[in-house]
This record gives structure tokens, C-alpha cells and sequence, in this order.
């Protein structure tokens, strides 16, 4: 009897070949090139004015608390900052003078670093009569109303 061999079946074939395919399609929507991104909306995109004057919102910059200038009840806007903590803040810049840097402020009684450092967007250190250096330091509004400020007395 001759030795006659099976077909081989080619059903595993399909499947292991579709399996194959929906995998790299898998792949070059989400991982290659993601058309669809599970994730919060971009943020909306502000363009620099053509003078290259506010680049911040007026309402950024209004909300920017001074350190060296604010009273109590704007310190109390803050976050971790109460009624105490201001009027310490307050305290220790009429005993020990205006602050330099927004660190500086650590020194005073009841205020860790972990809480200047939630101040990132909301506070900055300007002390009057004089141009700050850093305004990496400074960041955002800061940075631009200090350019102003600058270049206003530089004229």
C-alpha cells in the first residue's frame, strides 16, 4: 500500500495568520503611531504676541502673589497657609526684612519646603527696588511681569 499523506489542514493557518495581523494592527494604532489616546485633552496653545509683550494671561498675572508685598488674607489663598501661618509669614518679613527667594520662606515657623514648593505657579519673591536675576527662579507670569518691570526703568 502505497504511503499516502494527509493534507495539511490549513484552518490553523488562517487563525495563526488573522492573530498575526490584528496584532501589528493593534500595534500601529496604539504603540507606532497612536490614532487613539486614552488621555486627558491637550492642553490649549497660546501664541507669543508679534511685540513679544504678555505672553501670560492678565488673569495668570493677577493671581501671582507676592510674598514680600501680600497681606495676610492673600497669603491665606495658599495652599497650606491659615490665618496663623500668614500673619507668621507677615511677622517674620517686618522683623527680618523682604525675602529673597521663595525658599527663604522655610525659615519661618510652621512652613515646609513641601508646601513652597506647591507655591510653584501661585507665588513669587520680588523685593522692591531691585531687578531679580533668576527668573528661571521666578517661571511664568513672574518671569514676564519682572521683564516689564526691567525694562521700564532700563529706558
Amino acid at each position: 500500500m502505497p504511503n499516502k499523506k494527509k493534507p495539511y489542514p490549513l484552518y490553523p493557518l488562517v487563525v495563526a495568520t488573522f492573530a498575526a495581523l490584528a496584532v501589528i494592527l493593534w500595534g500601529a494604532l496604539f504603540l507606532i503611531a497612536p490614532v487613539w489616546q486614552f488621555s486627558a485633552p491637550p492642553a490649549a496653545y497660546i501664541a507669543p504676541s508679534a511685540d513679544g509683550e504678555d505672553v501670560v494671561d492678565s488673569s495668570q498675572a493677577e493671581t501671582l502673589i507676592d510674598i514680600n508685598t501680600a497681606t495676610e488674607q492673600e497669603l491665606d489663598r495658599l495652599p497650606g497657609i491659615g490665618p496663623a501661618k500668614a500673619a507668621a509669614i507677615v511677622a517674620y518679613r517686618e522683623s527680618h526684612g523682604p525675602f529673597t527667594c521663595l525658599e527663604e520662606v522655610t525659615q519661618v515657623s510652621g512652613i515646609s519646603a513641601s508646601m513652597v514648593e506647591q507655591w510653584a505657579g501661585l507665588a513669587t519673591v520680588h523685593t522692591p527696588g531691585t531687578t531679580p536675576t533668576d527668573f528661571q527662579e521666578m517661571g511664568g507670569a513672574g518671569f514676564w511681569k519682572s521683564r516689564r518691570a526691567f525694562l521700564s526703568t532700563a529706558n
